[in-house]
């Protein structure tokens, strides 16, 4: 695939805190946020910018849709537990629960997308009995210590 050097497509696994995210949705995962805001000083003497501050550091937030509603994948991405007397039956936790971790996105054109620390939250939407299966809307944002690049990308070769 040397045509696609450097270019991101198609997921092919995603982990967050070392546990691996089963199936997501064929939007795959969406990577978005708030663009940093700015305060702009304008001078009298010459009615224009000369000087623009960073008021705001902007975020970086990945959502998704984990489509594969399995026990542990519930536990991995909105906490709460299986069942004692019947495993494969998850109990919700009794307030909504926020994972962190660091997180690995490998893609299938050979990028590996890697964050030191993310944030994690899940919510289950959907309906049941439509084309599209019920589904945790998951929401990942960046933590950014101020300190340490927040995330990195590294070019590999394709996954077979």
């Amino acid at each position: 695939m040397a045509e696609l050097d450097g270019i991101i497509l198609h997921l092919a696994k995603l982990t967050i805190d070392t546990k691996e995210i089963g199936l997501i949705s064929e939007e795959g995962v969406d990577w978005g946020g708030d663009k940093p805001q700015y305060t702009e000083v304008v001078a009298a003497q010459t009615r224009s910018v000369v000087k623009k501050i960073l008021k705001k550091a902007g975020t970086n937030v990945m959502t998704f849709k984990l489509i594969e509603l399995k026990v542990q994948n519930l536990i991995n991405v909105m906490g709460g537990e299986a069942d004692v007397a019947t495993p494969e039956k998850w109990l919700a936790p009794n307030s909504p629960v926020t994972i962190e971790g660091p997180l690995k996105l490998e893609t299938v054109t050979g990028q590996i997308v890697e964050a030191t620390k993310v944030s994690l939250s899940g919510s289950i939407r959907g309906t049941i009995g439509g084309d599209d299966p019920l589904s945790v809307d998951c929401e990942v944002t960046i933590i950014n210590d101020g300190l340490t690049s927040p995330f990195s990308i590294t070019n590999t070769a394709p996954a077979p």
